[in-house]
């Protein structure tokens, strides 16, 4: 029986991403992700997500869609949100380039729209562009955070990771996207750096 061409074809891909990605992990602990005041960032606390210039905080749209898009405004609206691992780990220590569930840590209105406030990607027709929304699971919706420049400690971005089955595709920058006079957290518009902060302990 003949294997077709195109078949074998993603088979070795499929085999070859598997197995870079075993190597990686098999290099030990990543480095720590640390917090403004140059404290490891821990799951399951609350932080702070903040664009770096202008120092804008991660928010929901209002009068939105369900479920709204994320996006990033002034300080005095951000939210808080908390970390935890896509692996069952000992580590409650967040790593970076190690993929992550990202979550708002506040009730929703659940009239207005009833989801998981964990962060997903999600295309959005009628700006037909893919942007950072809530309404993910815990299992589907994976994230990490990486470096964003070697010279400045606290600077980071975010990226998306998509997968399919235990297939990891590459990763995918988070940007920032301004239209109808909002910044929307998107795969598509200028890559931000992001600094995170503590806000308080986890309940």
């Amino acid at each position: 029986m003949k294997i077709p061409k195109l078949m074998f074809s993603s088979l070795l891909l499929a085999l070859t991403v598997i197995s870079f990605q075993r190597a990686i992990d098999a290099q030990g602990p990543k480095n720590a992700v640390v917090d403004s005041n140059d404290n490891e960032v821990l799951m399951g606390f609350d932080y702070y997500i903040a664009v770096t210039s202008p120092f804008d905080g991660m928010s929901l749209a209002k009068e939105a869609s369900c479920p709204p898009p994320v996006v990033h405004r002034n300080n005095l609206s951000l939210l808080p949100i908390k970390f935890s691992s896509v692996a069952d780990s000992n580590d409650n220590v967040v790593r970076v380039d190690t993929n992550l569930n990202l979550e708002f840590n506040v009730e929703l209105n659940k009239s207005a729209c009833n989801v998981p406030t964990i962060w997903k990607v999600e295309f959005n027709a009628s700006m037909q562009q893919w942007l950072v929304t809530i309404g993910g699971d815990r299992s589907h919706n994976r994230f990490q955070i990486t470096r964003a420049c070697p010279y400045r400690k606290y600077f980071y971005q975010l990226r998306y990771c998509p997968y399919l089955g235990s297939i990891q595709f590459p990763c995918v920058t988070v940007c920032s996207l301004f239209k109808n006079g909002l910044s929307y957290l998107a795969l598509n518009g200028e890559p931000i750096p992001i600094v995170l902060g503590q806000l308080g302990s986890s309940t």
